[in-house]
């Protein structure tokens, strides 16, 4: 997605000032959601992480949340 929204803006046809606003506004809020689904993404990692070496494993288990 966020690749795509590159394509976006780069294809944009940069006179039209109104098409070019409301593009950076969506990229901003693609860009927020992506930031957030990977704060969230690292905060799982970081308890399988934690939860393994307190267990003392080798390998810890993937979340279901990290699956897709």
């Amino acid at each position: 997605m966020l690749f795509a929204e590159l394509e976006r803006l780069n294809d944009l046809d940069v006179t039209d000032s109104a098409a070019l606003q409301a593009e950076v506004e969506r990229s901003k809020a693609v860009q927020g959601v992506a930031k957030e689904i990977n704060i969230s993404a690292r905060s799982v990692l970081d308890t399988a992480r934690l939860r393994a070496e307190w267990a003392g494993a080798k390998v810890a288990q993937p979340s279901k949340l990290l699956e897709g």
